[in-house]
């Protein structure tokens, strides 16, 4: 009779073992929409800079964003802020730009989200006095750090920093 309890003792914790191991994968699988659609989210902030694509650029960020880039000291606040910011530091400042971003990481909880990734971003500077572009690219390394916030069903970035770890600015 002892036998036979320890062996049902067995399988009972053997089965508890199970159970918890499909609950970590349904929950694992439960959170995949999300992860997809904050990993989309930041792939189109990408494309949208890289295209020129302002409306769908702003379409990421959050009302309260706050993007910043410690070492250049900057900080907006607001979406408003930032449409002004883009304007001249990313849409008009160079053209044929090309935006990499690799060993993208996102972790979701709830409605909220963190993400990083490596980025390479070139483009040609546009001279301000004859609004032609250099012939030759520039090049900045570095990473990004974003949290996220879904509101009305949609992933939004509220928090971005971006830490440059090289720029190489080309003579012409």
């Amino acid at each position: 009779m002892e036998e036979l309890k320890s062996m049902l003792n067995r399988l009972a914790k053997t089965l508890e073992e199970d159970i918890k191991r499909v609950e970590g994968k349904v929950d694992a699988l439960m959170k995949l929409p999300d992860h997809i659609a904050v990993e989309n989210t930041i792939k189109t902030m990408a494309w949208a800079m890289d295209s020129g694509d302002r409306e769908l650029w702003m379409s990421i960020w959050d009302d309260d964003i706050v993007y910043l880039v410690p070492q250049y000291d900057l900080e907006i606040k607001g979406r408003e802020a930032l449409a002004e910011f883009a304007e001249g530091a990313i849409f008009t400042r160079e053209e044929r730009r090309f935006s990499s971003l690799t060993n993208m990481m996102v972790e979701v909880t709830g409605d909220t989200a963190k993400g990083r990734d490596y980025y390479t971003h070139y483009g040609f500077p546009v001279d301000a006095e004859t609004g032609k572009p250099a012939g030759q690219r520039t090049c900045a390394e570095g990473t990004h750090f974003y949290e996220f916030r879904k509101r009305q069903g949609s992933w939004k970035i509220k928090n971005f920093e971006v830490y440059m770890n090289r720029r190489q600015e080309n003579s012409p």
